[in-house]
């Protein structure tokens, strides 16, 4: 019975995160490619990015890729969240890589708070939290799932 709940949890989670990021990250890159005032250097929600919309007298291009990275990051969480059992491989990578990546963004919020304060309630939040949500969740070993219907331990393509 906890097994069940946590994989519904598992589900759960995958679904709400993925609508998060696929509309956090789209926005973002809309914003971005735009270049909402907002966003750039000085404007109100510049410290939601790193930096302005402007590098040098260039429009930057790193953001923008990074945005569209999770935006279909995003994408796979919505699919994931139908059979996660079916996708362990790319939630073992989500996790890790997200736990990497907020522990890179910790080391240079600390190293540099008066440039990345703003890391403490974006990128090391948000990282953190589909790491750890996926490793509590997440199924400990196939006997823990193996009561669950059939169609939803199998591969996508079955």
């Amino acid at each position: 019975m906890a097994n069940e709940r946590s994989y519904t949890g598992l589900r759960t989670f995958l679904r709400a995160y993925g609508v998060v990021t696929v509309a956090l990250f789209s926005a973002l890159f809309v914003g971005f490619t735009l270049q909402f005032p907002p966003l750039g250097e000085g404007g109100a929600l510049n410290w939601f990015i790193w930096n302005g919309t402007q590098c040098g007298d260039q429009p930057c291009h790193v953001p923008p890729m990074l945005f569209s990275i999770y935006v279909v990051w995003g994408v796979f969480f919505l699919l994931a969240a139908r059979r996660p059992l079916a996708y362990m491989s790319f939630l073992n990578f989500t996790m890790v890589a997200n736990f990497v990546h907020a522990m890179v963004m910790l080391g240079q919020a600390l190293l540099h708070l008066d440039h990345y304060w703003s890391k403490f309630f974006t990128d090391i939040p948000f990282t953190l939290g589909i790491a750890l949500g996926i490793y509590l969740l997440r199924p400990k070993s196939a006997e823990s799932v193996e009561h669950l219907p059939a169609r939803q331990q199998r591969a996508p393509t079955e």
